[in-house]
């Protein structure tokens, strides 16, 4: 196993420079590379050509391999294979810990939904509720007054309609996408209900015990998710995890192609109905928040053999159920 370097962008030291129909690339003191092994390093990075200001790591131990902008300016990293593996194993044991801790988080916010009082318990489970049964993002007051995007701690009343016990939510969220989704919760419809019987525009609010009124915040709702998992969990946890279970649950329904091209349009198709989920971009659900542990699974046959196992054992939530098995075997390997 390589020891790796940690290193940030700016301790990059080499550059890439636009040469004819391809590129030079220049280390620290401007002259050119043309060390072989070198070179095929950089190539083997697969920075698109259309990145500009790339920098590259002398070090070919450096976590971070490289850095660039793409044509909308935002900085993207290449990192060393050895830790995106890392990272990936990382995702894997935060999964075992997140699904088995799942039932004791929702037991929590069905005790606080109940409450009779409209304290901050109660208002924070029903975000979290809203979060774990719709997967938006937690939001945030920053975004919110300089964007008009809302996520779930931002929710206004007039982004809420309750009906027969179905929520049904219409916003505008990150990056001005328009949002529209709902879930059936007769508990958590009630319990909105109350909240909105409080003054004021926004949702998700609280009484505090001297009569005052206090609004719910991201870092609140996720301060709440440690103490009642026990573990470090944020809302974006459970965002990521209903990527993963739909991902799961769709791929879990095919029969791997023969060839790898079609195994790959498989895959990709798959991604898509997660973005649409999302409301995100395919390429940003595949690497962001779909882990590496469920396509390769796909691809051997591991995911449905998982996926048909906690059938068997008649799991409610089977695609929980089967990214626990996923998750458990692959830390054990």
């Amino acid at each position: 196993m390589p020891r790796l370097r940690i290193v940030s962008p700016d301790q990059l030291d080499l550059r890439r420079r636009r040469c004819g129909r391809g590129f030079s690339y220049l280390d620290a003191a401007g002259h050119r590379i043309t060390d072989k092994t070198a070179l095929a390093r950089f190539r083997a990075l697969a920075i698109p050509p259309a990145y500009s200001q790339v920098r590259i790591a002398a070090d070919e131990q450096a976590h971070i391999q490289a850095i660039g902008r793409d044509e909308a300016g935002r900085l993207q990293y290449r990192y060393h294979s050895e830790w995106e593996r890392r990272r990936e194993n990382r995702k894997a044991l935060n999964m075992v810990r997140l699904v088995r801790t799942l039932p004791r988080i929702r037991a929590a916010i069905r005790r606080d939904l109940a409450s009779p009082k409209l304290d901050r318990n109660k208002a924070i489970a029903c975000a979290i509720a809203l979060i774990d049964s719709t997967h938006i993002r937690v939001g945030g007051a920053a975004y919110a007054r300089d964007n008009g995007s809302h996520g779930a701690a931002t929710l206004l009343k007039r982004h809420v309609t309750i009906k027969a016990g179905r929520v049904e939510l219409r916003f505008r969220g990150k990056g001005g996408k328009p949002i529209h989704c709902m879930t059936e919760d007769a508990a958590l419809a009630r319990a909105l209900g109350r909240l909105r019987t409080l003054s004021g525009p926004r949702l998700f609010q609280f009484v505090n015990a001297d009569g005052s009124r206090r609004l719910i915040e991201a870092g609140d709702i996720n301060a709440y998710l440690r103490d009642i998992s026990g573990i470090d969990v944020t809302a974006k946890d459970l965002r990521l995890l209903g990527a993963s279970k739909w991902a799961v649950q769709e791929l879990a329904a095919l029969t791997p192609a023969r060839s790898v091209a079609g195994r790959k349009r498989q895959i990709a198709a798959v991604m898509r109905q997660v973005s649409y989920h999302l409301v995100n971009t395919p390429a940003v659900a595949r690497k962001s928040y779909v882990p590496a542990l469920i396509v390769e699974s796909f691809k051997t046959g591991r995911l449905q053999a998982a996926f048909m196992k906690a059938r068997s054992r008649g799991y409610r939530r089977r695609a929980e159920a089967a990214l626990h098995l996923l998750a458990t075997k692959e830390r054990s390997v």
